[in-house]
């Protein structure tokens, strides 16, 4: 039995800038649609955990300038959120890894 064969198709050399450009991740999927309403945010602080997330909220939330000063408020209060959990994970990882002698 004899099976068509198709000539090989040459497969374009890639540029310097592709190259160079990483692999898409995960967070390029997930970002947060800009910009964010005063509701919608405080719902997604709600279920944030890390501070890079709650980073990407505040900025979502500040999309629009000028922004209100209840979204000014709870941009401040999710950053002041971030703040602490960033400390706890510092002291968590001293805890865990002292620095050497």
């Amino acid at each position: 039995m004899d099976f068509p064969v198709s000539p090989r198709v040459a497969v374009p050399t890639p540029t310097a800038v592709e190259i160079q450009k990483p692999v898409a991740s995960t967070a390029e999927q997930t970002v947060l649609p800009a910009p964010l309403s005063v509701d919608e945010a405080r719902v997604a602080a709600r279920t944030a955990f890390e501070p890079r997330e709650r980073t990407a909220i505040i900025r979502a939330l500040l999309a629009n300038p000028p922004a209100s000063a209840a979204a000014l408020s709870l941009a401040t209060q999710i950053a002041a959120q971030a703040q602490q959990a960033m400390a706890g994970y510092t002291s968590a990882l001293a805890s865990i890894d002292p620095p050497p002698d």
